[in-house]
């Protein structure tokens, strides 16, 4: 199915932020290992409690907007997440073929929306590296509606808010639950991103998937030469 998308018969092209456009190796470090020694380094907390705090509490909010929200962990690991955040911004980098995919996107007539989980503070220090808004047509956050990804809240009012019909959409993303919620939702074409981790070999885990944007650009350029 992703090879032979029927790009022109499209109206919107949904994407995720992190693990699709950008390298989810950078979100991985820092959630994984960082911010365990900044907290550690600030506490005298050993690395291994933080983490297994983290974790008990992450495991409560799993698919909720908790999850994503940076204010909630700020508070919990009582840091300037932002700041430490910001230590690792040279990490933050686009994902292969992703910009000449946005590029060939970008002269098209679909409408080309980022929807994220990501919190606006977040979204913010990634433009600040890379000025994803000179190829989109916006940036939806999660924390805008309320609800996270996984919810059909977040479809719903995304579809009205945006006058996207879920029939002439395509929609990438690197998370199973998300693309499940999307598929609940009625979008019709979905697409899975099966290396959202540079650092990591691709998995599958999803029924339809690529594993770069290369292996869409053929078609798109075809049906927009």
């Amino acid at each position: 199915m992703p090879s032979n998308l029927p790009w022109n018969t499209l109206h919107h092209v949904l994407l995720d932020m992190d693990g699709t456009l950008l390298d989810l190796h950078y979100d991985a470090t820092f959630w994984l290992s960082t911010v365990h020694r900044i907290v550690a380094e600030a506490t005298g907390e050993s690395e291994a409690s933080v983490k297994a705090r983290f974790a008990q509490e992450l495991a409560q909010h799993e698919g909720a907007l908790t999850w994503y929200c940076t204010d909630y962990w700020a508070e919990f690991f009582g840091i300037d997440l932002l700041a430490a955040k910001a230590q690792l911004a040279h990490l933050i980098r686009f994902r292969p073929h992703a910009e000449a995919f946005l590029d060939a996107l970008k002269p098209t007539p679909l409408t080309t929306l980022i929807a994220t989980n990501a919190h606006r503070d977040v979204i913010d220090l990634k433009l600040s590296v890379i000025p994803l808004t000179k190829w989109v047509n916006g940036i939806v956050s999660s924390h805008d509606y309320g609800f996270a990804k996984e919810h059909p809240d977040f479809w719903r009012q995304l579809f009205e808010a945006e006058h996207v019909d879920p029939k002439t959409t395509v929609f990438i993303d690197d998370s199973p639950r998300v693309l499940d919620a999307a598929e609940r939702a009625g979008v019709h074409h979905i697409i899975e991103i099966r290396q959202p981790n540079l650092a990591e070999p691709p998995r599958t885990l999803w029924k339809h998937g690529i594993i770069d944007f290369d292996d869409l650009l053929p078609g798109l350029r075809a049906q927009f030469p």
